[in-house]
């Protein structure tokens, strides 16, 4: 879900399981909401993009999972997408960028049981695992400090 207020955006997504877990997908889920937190606690002014991005990837492999790799978060303002752009999930080793404090970025899960890459469907908004697997989304818009980043997007001071 996106949302704009007086110019100004946020973004934030949550994967999540509607009644009987028939398919047992809770474990797929769990997993992006654990490795988005872990992601965030890890962000602050000066870290490298791409150590949040190996971070993910290596705790989803853990679990027994691949991350999605042409989907990530983004910048995130006076726009809906801003530099920096392409917070992966995964570590671009040519990727020297690093968090800047007092920036806001959207940080985003994509984790997924056979796949690396997602594609569109034809509705233009519905993405699926290029593989036919499954795949679960986390997201949070977050202002990055010196210490641990704020959650711009929680609700009543609840992580989702």
């Amino acid at each position: 879900m996106s949302a704009e207020l007086d110019g100004f955006w946020s973004d934030n997504g949550n994967s999540f399981v509607i009644g009987v877990d028939v398919n047992q997908h809770q474990p797929l889920v769990d997993a992006s909401r654990e490795i988005l937190k872990k992601a965030i606690h890890s962000i602050k002014g000066g870290v490298k993009i791409a150590d949040v991005g190996y971070l993910m990837e290596t705790e989803a492999k853990k679990k027994g999972y691949k991350v999605i790799k042409n989907l990530g978060g983004h910048g995130i303002g006076r726009s809906l997408h801003e530099h920096p752009e392409e917070l992966l999930n995964y570590r671009n080793r040519y990727d020297q960028r690093r968090f800047k404090e007092n920036s806001v970025v959207a940080i985003e899960t994509f984790i997924t049981t056979d796949s690396s890459y997602a594609v569109e469907l034809n509705d233009g908004w519905t993405m699926v695992d290029d593989k036919g697997g499954f795949m679960a989304q986390h997201e949070h818009t977050i202002l990055i400090t010196d210490g641990i980043p704020i959650i711009l997007t929680e609700m009543n001071g609840i992580y989702n």
